[in-house]
């Protein structure tokens, strides 16, 4: 009988120990449902993920530090960087530990530009690394093109590249949508820009960016009134 009664709560252990999976903390980041993520978040063991989960949780407290509110967003970055650290000197072959190092970086200059001078380098080495490492991953490219495209220290025809291959490998992604909508203004060929917003804001997006994709889908709409506007008067 106490035997049966040990299995059975091993059991119960083993199941509330792995409740949630990688694919629940995407969601509930991409949802910024701030309460899922941290409840999960408590809920892991880190050292004993694998490494793509151990990015994913990286991921998630710089998002934190970058979204959240009332919480102590500056300890959850620096968590963010000593996890990602770790990984940079210990798994040298996998894109998503760089992607990551990239973001966590990035969100840096984001909150500050004056790191820019310290971190922009280090951003772009690590996103450039990203995609050496992940060819075939959208992500990697997506963010090596809106790197180029958004900051000053990037090159117009490295955006278009990545930003284009993206779209290639994830045609369902809101934002590559939107990103290249910019690039085609830029390059003042309104009508690609348009076709671009127009497509943003008639695909579904995926369930992990549900927030992306409705702030995608805004900026899109707006792009798009000033580009129709524009287009007729050329």
């Amino acid at each position: 009988m106490q035997l049966k009664s040990l299995f059975f709560s091993l059991i119960l252990i083993s199941v509330f120990s792995f409740s949630y999976d990688m694919v629940d903390l995407q969601v509930a980041v991409g949802e910024r449902n701030q309460e899922k993520v941290l409840s999960i978040l408590s809920s892991l063991e880190y050292e004993k993920l694998p490494l793509e989960f151990k990015c994913e949780v990286i991921l998630a407290y710089t998002d934190l530090y970058f979204w959240g509110e009332n919480i102590p967003k500056n300890d959850y970055q620096e968590l963010a960087k000593k996890y990602v650290d770790e990984l940079l000197e210990k798994e040298q072959t996998y894109w998503k530990v760089y992607y990551a190092a990239a973001l966590v970086y990035g969100h840096y200059v984001q909150k500050n530009y004056l790191l820019a001078l310290f971190y922009s380098s280090k951003v772009f080495n690590y996103a450039k690394k990203s995609v050496e490492l992940g060819q075939d991953q959208y992500l990697a490219h997506l963010l090596y093109g809106i790197l180029n495209l958004e900051t000053p220290f990037g090159k117009l025809e490295l955006a278009e590249t990545h930003l284009l291959k993206a779209l290639e490998l994830n045609p369902n992604h809101v934002y590559t949508y939107v990103e290249l909508g910019k690039l085609y203004e830029k390059k003042k060929e309104c009508k690609k820009a348009k076709e671009m917003y127009e497509k943003a804001l008639k695909i579904p997006g995926m369930k992990i960016w549900s927030y992306v994709n409705k702030e995608g889908k805004i900026e899109a709409r707006q792009r798009l009134s000033e580009v129709e506007k524009r287009c007729t008067s050329e």
